[in-house]
């Protein structure tokens, strides 16, 4: 077999391409030729998180890299920074221990230089002796500085502490507050311009949640940055008039709302915050499309209020945008981790109403659990549908959110110090047939909401996690066939994380088209797709089974 060195070189950057990070690092260091052809990969996409242990990564080298090569400064797409979602992540100041190997010096005088010329950092500005100091929030507020071609940018920041500079350096942006006389070069608003992306506390690698503690989030100081046409973030919990997610007192979400050019919104991993959600859209006059991810863990605050979905009051809130909304994305998750698969709690009457869309004519693409169309959170296969749609509606998605076969997964029962007992055992037969009967139920339900829908073009039906739940094969033939009588593009979509049964496929999907209206003489096509998938944000609703899988509760071999 060939080896790297043997291939060509456009092969290797492919190959190169597909890594992650360390992975990279660690094939730059193999070999000479080999470091040539990975170094501009390492450079591209940058995670300087802070694992668990108080471990911070070397962003003093990466620093003084940049800041000394304005090469390798141009080569940096996206960038992490701050905490990472696991437990034991130490929330604070972190300085980073002295390197004799390294001459911090130098890394000031160059520090200095970079910065000489920048009139949003006063000469007394504590910035520069935090870099003499070696703290990780004053190199990271310096790369933000200089990079030159930043495209995404995220930070990871739950009391504010850990990057303190660099939400200062965002803060003195707006030269529209009494207390600030700074104004930014115009040099650093072309750098900062080409920033189109901003995640807060989101773990787009891992999948993981952050902690949602009683806090909210402080974005002003964010949304300076002028150029930021996507927006993602989770939204703690707490009640109006908490702290902040970055450590201020902030009665509001926006304390100065302004019109921004976001035009995505993807919200994960929260819980049904209208009144921040109300803050964030008003700011966002542009916005095409929004994406929330409802997560409702057993032992949330949240959980104790009478409704937890209340989708007439959705409803209202979303009409701040009626007139420029194009998709709308919903996941729900409503679980106790806590509890095996078949005891997971259902929400019952905490889902009130049906999601009235009629008023939203430039909606064409919408991917929501049956229950928000249905108006039904048990699935009984009596319920009449009658789904307040978009007039214009093209693309429909259904995914099966609050259903029985939600959760179900190949339980690993060598984990168990004894067998289930006789009424446990009893229990989880019942949930394995009332997870069936959904899976039948939501079969059934389609047929009658594509009568309800004469202008759509595809519909998409979300398979359960579990691919012993999956549709037998003459339900696929039935559903092809409506689709192909109706001539409407049909496709199943399965959720590849317990198929291929590893954390890092938490945002992998495989979409089988069982008809293309397009193409109606064409065979099934079958592609997979990873993070987005038709303009829209994977791996909502995922939060149980990647817990279940990190505590090795999922069978791995059959």
């Amino acid at each position: 077999m060939a080896t790297l060195h043997d291939l060509p070189a456009e092969i290797v950057e492919n190959v190169v391409s597909f890594l992650c990070q360390p992975d990279t690092y660690r094939l730059a260091r193999s070999s000479r030729a080999l470091s040539s052809l990975a170094t501009p990969f390492l450079y591209r996409n940058v995670d300087l998180y802070m694992a668990p242990g108080g471990f911070a990564p070397r962003i003093d080298r990466f620093c003084f890299n940049i800041v000394s090569d304005c090469r390798l400064a141009a080569r940096v797409v996206s960038l992490r920074l701050g905490l990472r979602p696991e437990e034991g992540v130490r929330s604070g100041q972190h300085c980073l221990p002295r390197d004799p190997q390294f001459d911090d010096g130098l890394m000031f005088r160059k520090a200095m230089d970079a910065m000489s010329s920048e009139t949003l950092i006063a000469a007394t500005d504590y910035l520069r002796d935090a870099i003499g100091m070696r703290e990780y929030s004053a190199y990271a507020a310096l790369i933000l500085l200089v990079l030159p071609s930043l495209q995404h940018l995220a930070v990871a920041d739950l009391k504010g502490s850990t990057l303190d500079h660099l939400h200062t350096v965002l803060r003195n942006l707006d030269s529209g507050t009494a207390w600030n006389h700074r104004r930014p070069s115009q040099p650093l608003i072309g750098r900062l311009s080409s920033i189109q992306t901003v995640t807060i506390n989101v773990d787009n690698l891992g999948g993981m949640a952050y902690r949602r503690d009683a806090c909210r989030p402080a974005l002003d100081h964010l949304l300076n940055l002028p150029a930021v046409t996507k927006l993602e973030l989770s939204i703690p919990n707490g009640q109006q008039g908490g702290a902040s997610l970055f450590g201020n007192q902030a009665p509001q979400l926006i304390n100065k709302a302004k019109a921004t050019n976001i035009t995505t919104l993807v919200i994960k991993h929260s819980g049904p915050r209208l009144f921040v959600l109300e803050d964030l859209l008003e700011c966002t006059p542009q916005l095409k499309s929004l994406t929330y991810d409802l997560t409702f863990a057993r032992n949330d605050q949240t959980v104790g209020e009478p409704h937890l979905v209340d989708l007439a009051a959705w409803g209202d809130a979303l009409r701040l945008v009626k007139d420029t909304l194009e998709t709308l994305v919903f996941g729900i998750e409503y679980f106790d981790t806590q509890l095996r698969a078949f005891e997971q709690p259902r929400i019952g009457d905490k889902f009130l109403g049906h999601l009235d869309l009629t008023r939203f004519h430039r909606l064409h693409t919408l991917q929501v659990p049956f229950p928000f169309l249905t108006g039904d959170a048990e699935f009984s296969i009596t319920t009449q549908i009658c789904p307040l749609l978009p007039p214009g509606l093209r693309h429909l998605s259904l995914r099966p959110d609050l259903s029985h076969a939600q959760f179900p997964f190949p339980f690993d029962s060598s984990i168990l110090q004894k067998a289930l007992p006789y009424h446990e055992s009893r229990k989880e037969a019942s949930y394995a047939m009332n997870a069936r009967m959904d899976v039948s139920c939501m079969f059934q339900a389609t047929p009658s909401i594509l009568e309800q829908t004469p202008r759509l073009e595809t519909i998409s039906v979300w398979q359960p996690a579990d691919p012993d739940l999956s549709w037998f094969d003459s339900l696929v033939e039935d559903f092809a066939t409506t689709c192909r009588n109706k001539n409407i593009t049909g496709k199943l979509v399965y959720p590849m994380l317990l198929r291929w049964k590893q954390a890092q496929h938490w945002n992998l999907i495989r979409d089988i088209t069982v008809f293309d209206r397009l193409h109606p003489g064409l065979d099934r096509s079958d592609r997979f797709f990873r993070e987005e998938w038709e303009g829209m944000t994977l791996g909502l609703a995922s939060q149980y089974h990647l817990h279940a899988l990190r505590s090795h509760q999922v069978l791995l071999h059959r």
